[in-house]
C-alpha cells in the first residue's frame, strides 16, 4: 500500500503557510486511507461472492452491492481530493509548491481519469439510485429499466442519463488506484526531503 510522504512545515516555512502545509499533509494521509478503504470494500465484495456458511445468500448478495457502492464513492472522493490538493490547497503555500514535481501530479490525475473515466457519472448514479430507478425514461438506456447490477462478472454497472456506466470491482482496479496514488505521492517526495533537511517544526 502507498504511504503518504512525511510532509511537515520546517523552520524555514513562512509563518502564514504553516497551517496550510499541515492541511496538505492531512489530505495526503486521506488519500492513503482512501486506498485502504477501497481494498476493504474489495475484500467484502470477494467475501460476498463466496460467503461462509453462516451468511445467507440473500445477505451476501446485499453485501456485494454495499461493497460496490463503497468502491464507487471512495474512488470519487479520491478523485475530488486529488483535485482539491492541486487546485486549491497548494495555492495557499507557494513555498511548498516550488518544491513539488508538478508533472508527476498532473500525470497522476490524468492516469486516474484514463483508468476510470466513468467515475463521476457512476457517483451520481449510485448516490441517486432511487431517483434514477423511479425515472427510467430519463436514465435507462432503453427507457424502461434503470437498474444497477452485474451484466458481466465483477463489473458493476449503473444507468445515468440514458447510458450505462461501469466499474470493475477487481484486483486490477485496486492496483491501478495504488499506481495513481503512488505517482501522486511521488510529486511530494522531494519537498518532504527538503523540509526535513530544514528541520521540522514541533
Amino acid at each position: 500500500m502507498p504511504r503518504s510522504p512525511l510532509l511537515w512545515p520546517s523552520a524555514a516555512t513562512p509563518g502564514e503557510e504553516v497551517d496550510a502545509i499541515k492541511t496538505v499533509s492531512a489530505h495526503l494521509t486521506g488519500l492513503e486511507y482512501s486506498v485502504l478503504a477501497w481494498e476493504a470494500a474489495l475484500m467484502l465484495y470477494k467475501t460476498a461472492k463466496h460467503p461462509p456458511p453462516s451468511v445467507s445468500l440473500s445477505v451476501a448478495s446485499r453485501w456485494r452491492f454495499i461493497a460496490c457502492n463503497e468502491c464507487v464513492l471512495e474512488l470519487y472522493h479520491l478523485r475530488a481530493r486529488l483535485e482539491k490538493i492541486q487546485s486549491v490547497l497548494l495555492r495557499t503555500c507557494p513555498s511548498l509548491r516550488s518544491l513539488l514535481n508538478m508533472s508527476k501530479m498532473r500525470g497522476a490525475r490524468k492516469m486516474l481519469d484514463d483508468y476510470f473515466p466513468d467515475i463521476e457519472a457512476l457517483r451520481h448514479a449510485t448516490a441517486h439510485k432511487g431517483e434514477n430507478e423511479a425515472h427510467p425514461e430519463v436514465h435507462a438506456p432503453d427507457g424502461k429499466y434503470a437498474l444497477t447490477g452485474f451484466r458481466e462478472p465483477d463489473r458493476f454497472s449503473a444507468p445515468y442519463e440514458g447510458q450505462l456506466y461501469y466499474l470493475d470491482i477487481t484486483d486490477q482496479s485496486l492496483q491501478r488506484i495504488i499506481e495513481v496514488v503512488t505517482e501522486f505521492f511521488g510529486a511530494f517526495q522531494g519537498a518532504a526531503t527538503e523540509l526535513e533537511k530544514q528541520g521540522h517544526l514541533e
